[in-house]
């Protein structure tokens, strides 16, 4: 499983790397703070005006840069999604025909999705969702066809959602709070090395007659006052968890996998501390992950699984492979004319 992956993470990189060589590219900034100097102070209106291959940077603002439609081949970043005074803020986010070569990270959305077009036979190929902060990912392949996508490094509030008219999916190094994955095409799908801490377990269900593979992955409760089960559901097709761990903190409960004629499993451990460095609340009805780091303790049985698993995982959303600067500290009060002293930090991610 782990060499199939590094294939996969390979040729994500290849095809990305490869296709912005195809254009020159123009960076753009969007910042919708008041008085600030940008090239646009809304993002559709960046959107819409880039060209193909250009770059968006979205700058920190306590004000929702509101619902776009990407339907161009650019790379959308934000600041950070969970940063206090530092997340860029989006709502919904829909991917049209036409955002193929497409990357967006850094920053806090509700659903991503695609519009609903009838007929639909356009393709989107080569997309990237990474170090975001979503409610929802939903329905992607529902309409168009998606064809090589990595869903790596985000905080997912809610639902997980892949529809039928997908391919070559990477579902990896995420951390999922909600109460179901369903998955509607997995025959050319890696779900591995994720954390899913909905707290009162979660329902991982494969909607076609294949084999979905579940592996290296972290299931957590918090508090549980009774026994749960992780919910593995199929229909005509079958699910096989490899390498997963189940424990319910500060409860005698248990918190085990869900039997059945076809579910298999193979060296799981089921009600086993995974000993993350620092949980905080972690799988309880709060989910907090600017407070957690869900690293593995060097004494861990599991080493192999989570987050952190050949990833950068970021909590607080800053993107992986961007320097960010900070102000951590200015004098608030000068006399005229004098020095402003600022200490500015700085971070390669």
């Amino acid at each position: 499983m782990k060499t199939s992956i590094l294939l996969k993470q390979l040729l994500f990189c290849f095809l990305f790397s490869a296709s912005t060589l195809l254009y020159a590219q123009t960076t753009h900034i969007v910042n919708n703070n008041v008085g600030t100097d940008a090239d646009f102070t809304d993002l559709q209106a960046a959107i819409d005006a880039a060209a193909n291959g250009d770059i968006i940077h979205v700058q920190q603002s306590s004000t929702s840069y509101g619902n776009i439609t990407l339907n161009k081949e650019l790379t959308i970043i934000g600041r950070s999604h969970s940063d206090a005074s530092y997340s860029s803020e989006v709502g919904t986010i829909n991917l049209a025909e036409g955002c193929s070569n497409s990357t967006i990270k850094g920053l806090q959305t509700g659903t991503i999705t695609e519009p609903f077009v009838s007929g639909a036979t356009h393709a989107i190929e080569n997309l990237v969702l990474q170090d975001n902060r979503v409610s929802q990912i939903s329905n992607l392949g529902l309409y168009g066809t998606f064809n090589n996508m990595l869903i790596q490094g985000n905080v997912i509030d809610s639902g997980l959602n892949i529809a039928a008219k997908t391919s070559n999916v990477l579902i990896t190094n995420n951390l999922i709070n909600g109460s179901s994955v369903s998955l509607s095409m997995v025959d050319t799908l890696l779900f591995t090395n994720n954390v899913l801490s909905y707290f009162f377990g979660v329902s991982i269900t494969n909607d076609t007659s294949d084999l979905l593979n579940v592996s290296n992955c972290i299931f957590i409760l918090e508090n549980g006052s009774f026994d749960a089960t992780v919910n593995l559901s199929s229909g005509s097709g079958s699910i096989q968890a490899t390498n997963c761990i189940t424990y319910n903190y500060n409860s005698t409960r248990n918190y085990t996998f869900a039997t059945g004629s076809n579910i298999t499993l193979t060296n799981n451990q089921e009600n086993i501390d995974p000993l993350f460095v620092d949980r905080a609340t972690l799988g309880d009805g709060s989910f907090s992950p600017e407070l957690y780091n869900l690293n593995l303790q060097g004494s861990s049985t599991v080493v192999d699984d989570g987050l952190y698993q050949n990833y950068n995982f970021k909590p607080l959303g800053t993107p992986t492979g961007l320097p960010s600067i900070k102000i951590d500290t200015y004098s608030p009060t000068v006399p005229k004319n004098s020095d402003l002293t600022v200490t500015i930090s700085a971070k390669t991610n």
